[in-house]
């Protein structure tokens, strides 16, 4: 099974750039890229595991997450409970989390104070791709898996964000590199 890397933009993934597919900001935008993809490599064994940031209200910039489950902001995408695939490799270290994925900026100057308290009891992170691509990869049957990093605790802007994911990213980077080097049926 070859794993096929996705983030939403190249700034997020550093030099894994080369090897990674990228969606565009938002739902629509993911949904679009990824059904195009799906469609060019139907019926091949793939594993698709989507990397990036997210932001977070309780952890710690820079932390590294595997999401665990999607929950798809508004009508949901299916009924189903969006669950993702174990990784198709170990990945010692990892927190588990919950992702409300959202087609707008999650920050207290999107949403009210009390929508904001609700979500953050049922999320640990917050991203605006990943129930799309979820749900195209689930329509398609392929597994969906995803590793992010924290790049912000809902309090910056997307001039911060810039500013930072350089960063982040050298550390997405190498804890991907490292999974890559551990598991010899990982192909980008």
């Amino acid at each position: 099974m070859k794993a096929v890397l996705f983030a939403a933009v190249p700034e997020e993934v550093g030099t894994l750039a080369d090897t990674t597919h990228f969606t565009g900001i938002g739902r629509e935008n993911a949904t679009r890229a990824m059904v195009q993809f799906m469609e060019q490599h139907r019926g091949e064994p793939l594993h698709i595991l989507n990397i990036g940031t997210v932001g977070s209200h309780d952890k710690p910039v820079g932390t590294l997450l595997r999401i665990k489950e999607i929950i798809s902001a508004g009508e949901p995408f299916n009924e189903q409970r969006m669950l993702t695939a174990p990784l198709p490799f170990e990945c010692p270290g990892l927190e588990e989390a919950v992702l409300y994925s959202s087609d707008c900026f999650v920050s207290p100057n999107v949403f009210t104070p009390q929508y904001l308290e609700s979500i953050k009891k049922k999320a640990d992170c917050f991203d605006m791709e990943s129930a799309a691509l979820f749900t195209v990869a689930q329509c398609y049957g392929v597994p969906y898996s995803s590793i992010k990093i924290v790049s912000d605790n809902l309090d910056v802007t997307i001039d911060v964000w810039r500013e930072r994911v350089v960063e982040l990213s050298k550390r997405l980077v190498a804890f991907v590199e490292g999974l890559k080097s551990e598991a010899n049926h990982f192909e980008p």
